[in-house]
């Protein structure tokens, strides 16, 4: 292992059960990169390092706040050189955050104050934070903001049906996973997709599909929180408001037992009674597990309708995600519900993973755009550093 002679730029991307992070040099180039994997819930973290064998990295006991501090330290600083400047990836920013910051105290609390509206998430985002700050004193830190790439979607899909005196409060449909859209955005073009209309599925452990009109955010299935539109990993998805009044009452108005139903044992999980993980779910002999994937699979092809209906048609269609990338039997199952619209599935393109997974002949295209939302952060540090 060598240590690097030129500054960097790093992005650091707490997620709710995983870290990743990436070098990049001043000319965006990537240095290095890795992750750690399984935090959280009685698992034992992994650390896979530029796409190595991952190894187990501390305990079940262990969170981010604790693993942090020795990923930077251990890890990360070894192979940095001097560090420019860090960029986090934050996942709500409220009605105040529409671009990439700089982090002071003031920009931290506020940031902690919109905990209760993403708490699986937040919570993680700000410990990358403070650990960053701690490791690197003086160094710029910058939040990025996944709410930030859906700040134009029109106001009336933002309401809801409530007195609009709610609104004022700060009860919107914001919409999340922006810096993954951003990234999806920054491909179109190459794509020869620039000026069209683009239905993008990002799917993983948290799942949600952006309608884009020529590269922008116009409708998004994530609203108030990271709970809403798609069934997810652990996550339910939409749900009846009556549904959500019946559990309250079924828990004697227990609502951090809800939430916790909500945000860890709904979803795949819940669902399977197997697991979150998509691989072990195609995997599986059991019935209930095939059901999950089955409604996983369901629930995405109707709110694709609705992503198409709300943007007025559908041009192409993205898959970007762990599942969206890596599970080609959930891509086809997908694509076989949407023939009716001209999607002509190649399987042999979409067993392999190519990028575009529709043969030459098909009315309407889909394609594989490969996650990169650390490239993103690091464009902003960039672009905050030079500015």
């Amino acid at each position: 292992m060598t240590t690097r002679d030129h500054r960097t730029l790093m992005a650091l991307n707490c997620g709710s059960s995983s870290i990743k992070f990436a070098l990049f040099a001043p000319d965006r180039q990537r240095l290095f990169s890795g992750s750690v994997n399984a935090i959280g819930n009685g698992q034992t973290p992994r650390l896979r390092l530029d796409g190595n064998e991952a190894k187990q990295f501390g305990d079940t006991s262990e969170g981010h706040a604790t693993l942090l501090p020795r990923l930077i330290s251990e890890i990360i600083q070894p192979r940095a050189g001097a560090i420019d400047g860090v960029g986090h990836r934050v996942v709500h920013g409220g009605e105040r955050f529409s671009a990439p910051v700089l982090v002071d105290p003031e920009v931290r609390a506020a940031i902690a104050a919109l905990i209760p509206l993403a708490r699986s998430h937040q919570p993680h985002n700000l410990a990358g934070i403070d650990a960053a700050i701690a490791a690197l004193p003086g160094i710029p830190q910058v939040a990025c903001f996944d709410t930030a790439f859906h700040v134009d979607v029109p106001i009336v899909r933002r309401e809801m049906a409530l007195s609009r005196s709610y609104a004022r409060e700060g009860l919107l449909r914001y919409g999340f996973h922006g810096l993954a859209y951003e990234h999806v955005a920054a491909t179109l073009r190459r794509l020869g997709l620039a000026d069209s209309r683009v239905i993008a599925c990002h799917l993983g452990n948290g799942s949600s599909i952006c309608a884009m009109i020529n590269g922008k955010s116009a409708w998004t299935s994530m609203g108030f929180t990271p709970l809403d539109g798609l069934m997810m990993g652990q996550r339910p998805g939409r749900l009846d408001p009556g549904a959500v009044l019946w559990l309250l009452e079924r828990h004697k108005g227990d609502a951090a037992t809800v939430s916790d139903l909500f945000y860890h044992q709904s979803g795949l999980v819940g669902v399977s009674g197997v697991s979150n993980d998509m691989r072990l779910l195609l995997a599986s002999t059991e019935a209930d597990a095939g059901f999950a994937v089955e409604m996983y699979v369901d629930r995405l092809v109707q709110e694709i309708g609705a992503a198409m209906t709300s943007i007025g048609g559908c041009d192409a269609l993205v898959f970007s995600g762990g599942i969206g990338e890596n599970a080609a039997p959930v891509r086809a199952r997908v694509l076989e519900n949407l023939q009716w619209l001209g999607f002509a599935l190649a399987a042999d393109a979409n067993t392999s993973a190519a990028e575009r997974l529709t043969s030459p002949d098909s009315t309407r295209h889909a394609f594989i755009v490969k996650a990169d939302e650390e490239l993103v952060i690091v464009n902003a540090v960039a672009a905050l550093l030079q500015g």
